[in-house]
């Protein structure tokens, strides 16, 4: 990865939610509970034709919690029935069970209990008057009595009565739809925190802490915010051909730059970047073409550049001035051929509030975030600013979380696709003018990459072989707000517009193939759902000659587990 870095210049950040996101961490859920800003967000973002009817009674946000609570219930009895799966074993009680379950059923026999996982999550209910529909994501995993791991994935349809009491009956399924079962060595990866990191102060200390820890013990009035995005980056630093590790942390708290040793484990180093600022993004990178692994790192005053003087420490080059502290991602390529490299910078909210002082936010195809910059470096540390006279200041008015260069029309030019939160994502193709000049032009909804959801990272890669680089798009993800969207109280009632705007937000990432140059179909069912995604890369993990997916994944749900 480290060499890599010094081509295309991997996105070497860890993204987190926007400072809006703890109170809209399911987009769509928020729209059903707070009216005023539904009203506001749809008036202000749709054009005329776009608008639906809103009912705004309280028989509606009535309707859709008892759906939430059917949900529930359903969820509750599914996972009974997944346990059983999972073990080989079907409930006595269900004589019409499909029969790819009892196929599954019979696979999974024998299975080691101690390696057995269960998932279901509900994404669809739909409720008539004494019964319901639901529609579950079942995952099985095991060691199987073979000693393989065992894994399988699909959908599964169940009916409902709704009894007097407000309990629920399974009546029957209404469609049973799962992947063939994936058996694979147990020890593909194993856990090896502790033992490469686990004597370090620094981790001991900080990092073996989870968010969960810090939120209970940090404010941000103290200067120190755990919700805070922190970068970090992979790199041989020392030229040992090994890969060190570069964390930030919130500022107030150090950021830490951990050697890789020969026998595994990693010994922490000052080397002059043990910085207290906030540092949002890092990105290790051969700025200066010496051959060694130079530093930038995002922060509050600037984006920071940093000269590796032979592994053992770094030395300050210089700061890039940009028109917003609230950068999110960086990335580093040659846009323009003349062998300098060049750094992008992604901003979310940006600096731009409201008449009175507000953040002015949008849910939907939002336009009020940090414009995005491109620094062409010219040598000897020197970098211009040149996001206009190359044309991507077309659409840069969004929420950009993340952005990857690739030269996905194999021109010999690296091209730029920035994932976008709340709204369109863009393409910008590399290209030359007619006086010879790099300009790039937008062409995400032509080459129907656009994806309009709430996008947080991208990936390219070739995933099917047939020389045509593919794109993954990392998104938010919720059950909650997919069952709440299929229901027909939905108060955006009518299909298209609005309706599949809202959906969309709830419907996780999407897996995007090339079928021809410049043109792209979606095929997100070839994938298993990868849930709210954060980040993703495309990477041959079994040593196969397939590209795999690895996507990190999750959300803070506190003592509720059923979201995600």
């Amino acid at each position: 990865m480290g060499q890599a870095g010094r081509f295309y210049g991997e996105m070497n950040t860890l993204k987190r939610q926007s400072p809006s996101r703890p109170w809209c961490c399911l987009a769509v859920v928020v729209l059903l509970l707070m009216p005023s800003c539904r009203k506001a967000n749809l008036e202000d973002s749709a054009t005329p034709d776009q608008h639906d009817s809103i009912p705004s009674s309280k028989g509606m946000l009535s309707s859709i919690a008892e759906s939430e609570r059917r949900a529930a219930l359903v969820e509750a009895q599914l996972k009974k029935i997944a346990a059983g799966l999972v073990v080989g074993r079907v409930p006595s009680d269900m004589h019409d069970l499909p029969q790819s379950l009892l196929q599954i059923a019979g696979k999974f026999k024998g299975s080691d209990r101690q390696g057995q996982h269960s998932e279901v999550h509900v994404f669809q209910i739909t409720n008539s008057e004494n019964s319901l529909l639901a529609i579950a994501m079942i995952e099985l995993k095991a060691k199987l009595a073979s000693g393989q791991l065992g894994c399988v994935v699909g959908k599964l349809g169940t009916k409902w009565n709704i009894n007097n009491d407000g309990s629920l009956s399974l009546q029957g399924f209404t469609q049973a739809t799962f992947q063939p079962l994936v058996e694979s060595p147990i020890a593909w990866f194993t856990e090896q925190t502790d033992s490469t990191m686990g004597k370090e102060p620094g981790f001991l200390h900080h990092l073996s802490h989870g968010i969960d820890y810090w939120i209970s013990r940090i404010e941000s009035a103290h200067g120190i915010d755990a919700f805070i995005r922190n970068g970090m980056a992979l790199g041989d630093v020392d030229g040992d051909n090994r890969d060190d590790v570069y964390i930030c942390q919130p500022g107030g708290l150090p950021n830490r730059l951990f050697m890789h040793q020969a026998d595994g484990t990693v010994k922490e180093v000052e080397a002059g970047v043990g910085i207290l600022d906030h540092t949002s993004s890092a990105l290790f990178v051969d700025i200066d073409n010496d051959g060694d692994q130079d530093l930038i790192l995002a922060t509050p005053a600037g984006i920071s550049l940093l000269e590796n003087e032979g592994g053992l420490s770094f030395a300050a080059r210089g700061v890039l001035r940009t028109n917003s502290a609230d950068c999110h991602a960086l990335a580093a390529a040659d846009f323009n051929m003349d062998g300098n490299l060049d750094i992008y910078i992604t901003f979310a909210l940006g600096d731009r509030i409201g008449e009175e002082g507000e953040n002015l936010f949008l849910f939907h195809d939002a336009r009020d975030g940090g414009e995005n910059q491109l620094f062409s470096g010219d040598g000897n540390w020197s970098f211009s600013e040149v996001t206009t006279q190359t044309g991507l200041n077309q659409g840069n008015d969004r929420h950009s979380l993340a952005a990857m260069w690739y030269d996905f029309d194999l021109d010999g030019d690296p091209d730029l696709y920035v994932a976008n939160d709340y709204g369109a994502n863009q393409l910008y193709r590399n290209d030359l003018d007619k006086n010879g000049k790099r300009v790039f032009k937008e062409i995400a909804a032509i080459a129907g990459v656009e994806d309009k959801g709430a996008g947080m990272s991208a990936s390219w890669g070739d995933f099917n072989r047939d020389g045509l680089p593919d794109l993954y798009v990392g998104n938010m993800y919720s059950n909650a707000g997919s069952r709440i969207t299929s229901q027909p109280d939905f108060p955006i009632a009518q299909k298209g517009g609005l309706l599949d705007v809202y959906k969309r937000f709830a419907k996780g990432n999407t897996l995007l193939s090339q079928i021809k140059p410049n043109q792209f179909l979606e095929q997100t069912g070839m994938a298993a759902m990868g849930r709210w995604a954060w980040s993703s890369v495309f990477a041959d993990l079994d040593n196969d000659g397939w590209e795999d997916l690895f996507v990190a994944n999750g959300y803070i749900t506190a003592t509720n587990p059923d979201d995600l």
